[in-house]
């Protein structure tokens, strides 16, 4: 588990350090002047995607107030900043691997960067509330059973978030109003938006290492190549945990100090729960005919049974929008919650059908044995993104 794109709000400040910090948001950025390549880029607007590795900081002088008829509309208000970036990309310049697992220490190093580059003094870090958080999991599967996995979620359906979800053969994508789930490919997400990026990056490392050398260009073509490998046999899994889900679960959104790893995890856990309709991490899930057949009859009365089974088997055939046309809505969602609470998935089952060749042994959760979990290891012959833009500056 490792914590992604992270969005803050800051207390309110003053007018004066608000100035200075307009400031340096239109002129900050580090430049290397041989090559001519941004090495960092301090940002007024938005980030353009959970794969974007700027950093976004943001003055803003109003805030949304709530009327008392439940209208919510912009007035202003004491200055205050937004910040957002992948805190996984400013520790290892990229998030194939590795990540930080402790929330509350990322954020320290979060808004103590972007105190760095600003030069000037922010408001303590647990002070700041929470309006995003990307939390992710990466499993190690070769790229034919990633292609294999997305072809078994061709079957599933989420009528809640039907609006707006994307399916493809490298990538689901699940959006919703307090989070929002995706699975992909990491390799092909890699080649697009970070390969070209990290190719100048470790350029400029092995610069500042070895000096000006003509190997630095082979030594980075050779590094990139080597997380492309990696990437090319990862599974990633994120839930973006929206501004809404904290204000419904805090009451509005928390403190960084208030908001822990294992509230994080379990969220996390139970949106990725959902969207498989695995049933809960603590009982084995089954999805062979056989220990299907055996699971139903250990836990419910042999009629019950039999109507489950018959039930199960038109899913794992035929998945959930086309077994929904089929029986009456309040019959089908019977059945898939005593399924779901069995323990027993329709994914991946040893029916011989070509449409749901999935992976029989793998879910996308924390349990399962290919789950990445090893911390990223300490390589001191390179510079962490943090040190070159100390270095730039």
């Amino acid at each position: 588990m490792a914590y992604d794109t992270v969005k803050l709000r800051s207390p309110y400040i003053d007018e004066s350090l608000m100035q200075r910090i307009e400031q340096q948001c239109v002129l900050r950025s580090g430049l290397d002047l041989a090559s001519g390549q941004i090495l960092y880029e301090l940002h007024t607007g938005e980030l353009l995607g959970s794969w974007d590795s700027r950093i976004s900081v943001k003055p803003m002088r109003e805030e949304f107030v709530s009327d008392k008829n439940g209208r919510t509309a912009l007035h202003p208000c004491e200055p205050y900043l937004f910040i957002e970036a992948s805190v996984h990309k400013i520790r290892l310049g990229h998030n194939v691997y590795g990540g930080p697992t402790d929330f509350l220490a990322a954020c320290r190093d979060f808004v103590a960067l972007v105190e760095e580059l600003l030069g000037t003094d922010l408001p303590v870090a647990d002070w700041w509330t929470v309006h995003r958080v990307d939390v992710a999991n990466v499993f190690a599967l070769p790229p034919a059973e990633v292609g294999r996995f997305f072809d078994s979620m061709q079957l599933l359906s989420f009528p809640r978030r039907s609006k707006k979800a994307m399916k493809t053969k490298q990538s689901c994508y699940f959006p919703g109003k307090t989070t929002t789930v995706k699975f992909y490919h990491k390799g092909p997400e890699f080649q697009v938006h970070d390969a070209g990026r990290l190719k100048r990056f470790f350029r400029q490392v092995f610069t500042a290492i070895h000096g000006v050398d003509a190997q630095n260009h082979e030594r980075a073509e050779k590094r990139v190549a080597a997380l492309q490998r990696l990437a090319d046999n990862r599974l990633r899994v994120e839930v973006e945990i929206h501004s809404d889900k904290f204000q419904y679960d805090f009451g509005r959104n928390p403190r960084v100090s208030e908001v822990t790893d294992d509230y994080l995890n379990g969220v996390h856990d139970s949106e990725i729960e959902r969207i498989l309709r695995e049933g809960k991490q603590g009982m084995e899930t089954v999805r062979t005919e056989e220990a299907v057949w055996q699971r139903l009859h250990a836990h419910h009365p042999a009629r019950l049974a039999h109507v489950l089974h018959a039930f199960w088997q038109v899913m794992a055939v035929r998945g959930d929008e086309k077994t929904r046309e089929r029986y009456t809505k309040a019959t089908f969602y019977r059945n898939r919650k005593l399924l779901e609470a069995s323990g027993i998935s329709w994914r991946g089952s040893d029916l011989v059908i070509v449409a749901n060749d999935a992976i029989q042994d793998f879910a996308p959760l924390r349990v399962d044995r290919r789950f990445c979990c090893a911390p990223a290891r300490n390589r001191p012959e390179y510079l962490s993104s943090r040190d070159l833009m100390r270095l730039a500056a």
